[in-house]
């Protein structure tokens, strides 16, 4: 295991299997996860999309559409409570409380036929059954701690009258409401401007760091997980191909995959006109995934064992490191 802070984890998962029903067969979207956050801490999870990032997620509070299933031996554990063992009732009282989480797409997150006050006062009065009035004029000073304008007007507003930037800001807003102990964000900068991007994660950042809260970061974008992240996990297909923490991750990829994903970022120093890299060939198909690595098709570095033998998920004690590849890009043989 890598090596993590004293004391117990804030979460844990353990053999976490969760597989969907469709009409061509049984996606086995996350395969046998495992991994520990500490109070306070950020793990990034990255990898494209259909990776499993987002099922991952929506396992842990039971968000799961009703063709999907959790394994009954995938045990998750909050601040020593099982979550996956509770009633959904039980678990309400969690959820946006003691756990929340922002989603990709704030304008279907959000009920478009509430005023953006009522949906962040919705919170306070579930939870902590407060007056509806106060609770709506705590609403304001909310709003203007994670930068909106004018927030005395917003508050009267509906999702379709704000941009998508103060979109995803009143989302997070509503996230905080509770000053949870976890918050999960789930790709909280996607369609959003570069500047905006940037605006959103200090957001985050500084939150975080004021209420020693911890987080998932979900994102397809190493460049987004860089120094945001004290350790990073990369997902494949379903499964866990690298972990590390953020700093040994960056100067030491082993994973060809991670490799991959680093290098589609674009570049501000490259001249105008420059070809981007990305990463030839498609995700397996979940339903039929083919023997050996299930990276193989698509790696530069491929050879006869990868199609053949699935590689496991090893540990470099030296550096505090999981990877699943029987090639590795550093210290390959």
């Amino acid at each position: 295991m890598i090596r993590r802070p004293a004391g117990l984890p804030l979460l844990s998962i353990q053999n976490l299997e969760t597989t969907i029903v469709t009409d061509h067969g049984i996606v086995r979207a996350v395969n046998h996860i495992s991994f520990d956050l500490h109070k306070g801490r950020t793990l990034g999870i990255v990898g494209e999309s259909g990776s499993g990032k987002s099922i991952l997620s929506k396992s842990i509070l039971k968000l799961l559409p009703k063709n999907a299933h959790v394994s009954c031996k995938s045990r998750i554990f909050f601040d020593g409570l099982e979550l996956n063992k509770m009633s959904s009732k039980t678990l309400n009282k969690i959820r946006g409380k003691r756990i929340a989480m922002i989603f990709q797409d704030p304008m279907s997150s959000l009920n478009p036929v509430m005023t953006i006050g009522n949906q962040i006062a919705e919170s306070w009065i579930h939870h902590f059954r407060m007056k509806k009035n106060r609770a709506q004029n705590r609403s304001v000073g909310l709003l203007k701690s994670v930068g909106i304008a004018n927030p005395e007007q917003r508050v009267r507003q509906y999702p379709h009258q704000l941009s998508g930037g103060m979109r995803q800001r009143v989302a997070i807003a509503i996230a905080l409401a509770c000053e949870p102990e976890l918050l999960i964000a789930d790709e909280p900068t996607t369609a959003l401007d570069v500047t905006v991007q940037a605006d959103i994660l200090d957001l985050l950042t500084q939150r975080q760091a004021e209420k020693n809260m911890s987080m998932i970061l979900i994102t397809h974008d190493l460049g987004v997980a860089a120094g945001r992240a004290d350790d990073i996990i990369v997902m494949y297909a379903g499964r866990i191909v690298e972990q590390a923490p953020a700093g040994q991750l960056f100067s030491t990829m082993r994973m060809p995959y991670t490799h991959a994903l680093m290098n589609s970022i674009p570049r501000l120093e490259n001249p105008p006109h420059t070809k981007q890299n990305f990463i030839e060939g498609q995700s397996p198909d979940l339903t039929n995934l083919p023997g050996g690595c299930s990276f193989a098709p698509r790696c530069s570095r491929v050879r006869k064992r990868c199609k053949r033998e699935e590689p496991p998920l090893s540990f470099d004690s030296r550096h505090d490191h999981l990877f699943a590849c029987w090639y590795p890009v550093c210290g390959a043989n």
